[in-house]
């Protein structure tokens, strides 16, 4: 493989490492994010509340939402790293991985950090997503053909 897919394949890897050890930095600490009343994201709540067109957009939801896209760009990296054949690795792995990250915040971390299954959910699907999404980027990228050097001299 050479040319434009050997490129897009090639880029992923070293995203997907640090992209992977940052989910796992989010996850796998024992600190949550601060939703106290006086915090970024309770202001930000606040500010939802207060627009009838967000209202809609409770503490619940944006979590689903923010679980969803945490794991969209994890799929998608390592979708584009396993081609076209093997895309669909990318949401398994993804499955997995968010079972391990539940699996350890409800035993390894439990006084401060809660496993869910609702959280397995949608990081899979973030996953999923993700994947799909590359599947379809690399099946509408043009393929180019890389051309071989002439094997003769033109005098």
């Amino acid at each position: 493989m050479t040319g434009f897919r050997q490129r897009v394949r090639s880029v992923p890897l070293g995203l997907l490492i640090l992209y992977t050890a940052f989910i796992g930095l989010v996850t796998l600490t024992p600190r949550q994010l601060d939703t106290s009343p006086g915090s970024p994201i309770a202001r930000l709540l606040s500010f939802f509340a207060s627009h009838e067109a967000t209202a809609w957009l409770t503490y619940e939801r944006v979590e689903m939402l923010a679980n969803v896209g945490l794991f969209v760009p994890f799929g998608f990296l390592l979708a584009l790293q396993l081609g076209e054949r093997r895309w669909w690795i990318g949401w398994v792995a993804g499955a997995v991985f968010t079972s391990l990250i539940e699996g350890a915040q409800l035993t390894l971390l439990s006084p401060t950090r809660f496993g869910t299954v609702s959280d397995l959910v949608t990081n899979t699907l973030g996953a999923g997503l993700g994947s799909a999404l590359a599947l379809l980027v690399m099946l509408l990228s043009p393929q180019r053909i890389e051309r071989e050097p002439a094997e003769f001299v033109v005098r």
